[in-house]
């Protein structure tokens, strides 16, 4: 004979109600909702180049943990407009602090010491708690949301390892303080769950630091040099071999996109969810590309940190545009344009599997090409459909008024032209 309900155990358990559920899920998505914006905003700040990649991913991440949160409350009766509201200001302000974290030692164990380790706990105690048959959809959510969680927290334990072998004993110490600070902010809050007592934060744990601000330029750590003009000191052969570099290097420098997008996140205010949303993918597709060409150069035996590291697209960013007029440029002016056929994305493509019949740019520009067509489509969806009603000339006749800006920024740097870099096929960055 098979079991009853498919081997679920605890099936006459009477579990949570439809309230209940929807409060500690509002609890741990509103969470998700913070660390996504700290993240990205972490990102641009932070100066070491595998924590900018990782905070890229995790942004990405936790937004769509929170948008399968958000989904979920609505099936559970819970309106998106109140699950877009803070839940606690408590909690709020507990996330607020933790988006000050002065130093990258501070951040990585706010991350991954106390508030996802806390996250997890939330989770946890809510399937410890919850009907298993009624409440089986969201059972299953973040029983696989676990698998990420679980993963985020185990590079972080080990990224906190490798900055505590430099760290200062003052530095350790001071992060020890800054963690001790949390832990005792979340406790007053009653925990993520909110299924504890609250009560008044101890003051003598009480930490000071300057408010988070987006740097005025960009940030890499010792191993790089930077360059606001793209390819400085990288010469390109004007042959095929010459354009195969240049679409590695391409790639390989889309970091500054990757931030810049960050950047309009961090920055944006007021916009729908969905826009944090598809900004939080941008940004990983962005931090992929990049590894595309990292992982490319490597494998034809190329140095990394020998050739200044382009950072113009970020710093024209924070200096010249605003979070509108950023992504404008990025999607309509550069990602939308790439779409034409010859020579564009699908050209590349072809390029990497006939002409130079390389295997792995191959895949790298092939699913290039997928994402740079999701990213036309945010162009269209959030500046052509949302910020102009719809009005393409519109759009366009903004596009170029931004590469007439960024035209005029880079003048500045009398950034000297290497060949091929106006015909269309490095991706036009």
């Amino acid at each position: 004979m098979l079991h009853p309900f498919m081997g679920i155990k605890q099936f006459d358990k009477a579990g949570m109600s439809v309230s209940e559920s929807s409060r500690r899920l509002h609890r741990i998505g509103f969470i998700d909702r913070k660390l996504m914006r700290i993240e990205a905003g972490h990102m641009v700040a932070r100066p070491e180049y595998e924590v900018k990649g990782a905070l890229g991913r995790f942004m990405w991440q936790d937004a769509s943990h929170c948008d399968q949160l958000r989904s979920r409350c609505k099936q559970l009766r819970m309106s998106p407009a109140l699950f877009d509201k803070s839940p606690d200001r408590d909690l709020e302000r507990f996330m607020d602090r933790l988006l000050d974290s002065p130093s990258t030692l501070h951040l990585l164990r706010a991350l991954f010491e106390v508030v996802k380790p806390a996250q997890m706990e939330a989770i946890r105690s809510y399937l410890d708690c919850a009907q298993p048959i009624v409440d089986e959809p969201t059972i299953h959510m973040l029983k696989h949301q676990l698998l990420d969680r679980e993963e985020q927290i185990a590079w972080g334990t080990e990224a906190i390892e490798h900055f505590r072998q430099t760290a200062t004993p003052e530095e350790i110490h001071s992060s020890s303080r800054w963690i001790a600070y949390l832990n005792n902010l979340l406790s007053a809050a009653g925990g993520i769950a909110g299924d504890r007592e609250k009560h008044e934060p101890d003051p003598t744990l009480s930490v000071l630091t300057e408010p988070f601000n987006l740097p005025v330029s960009s940030t890499r750590d010792e191993r790089f040099r930077t360059a606001v003009p793209k390819f400085k000191e990288i010469e390109f052969e004007d042959s095929d071999a010459g354009r195969f570099k240049m679409m590695m290097y391409t790639r390989f420098f889309e970091m500054s996109p990757a931030e810049a997008v960050a950047c309009i996140h961090f920055k944006s205010e007021g916009k729908p969810w969905e826009f944090y949303v598809d900004t939080a993918r941008h940004t990983w597709d962005e931090v992929r590309h990049v590894w595309f060409g990292e992982a490319a150069l490597r494998s034809k035996g190329y140095d990394i940190y020998e050739k200044p590291n382009w950072t113009g697209w970020l710093d024209m960013t924070l200096q010249m545009f605003d979070p509108d007029e950023a992504y404008t440029h990025l999607t309509i002016a550069i990602e939308k344009a790439a779409m034409k056929y010859p020579p564009g994305k699908k050209e590349e493509w072809e390029f990497c599997r006939d002409t130079v019949k390389d295997p792995l740019m191959t895949t790298f520009q092939d699913f290039d090409w997928a994402d740079e067509v999701v990213h036309a489509g945010f162009g269209q969806r959030w500046v052509v459909d949302e910020l102009h009603n719809g009005d393409v000339i519109q759009a366009l006749r903004a596009a170029d008024e931004t590469m007439e800006r960024r035209k005029k920024y880079m003048e500045r740097f009398n950034a000297p032209k290497s060949p091929g870099t106006n015909n269309g096929f490095a991706g036009g960055y």
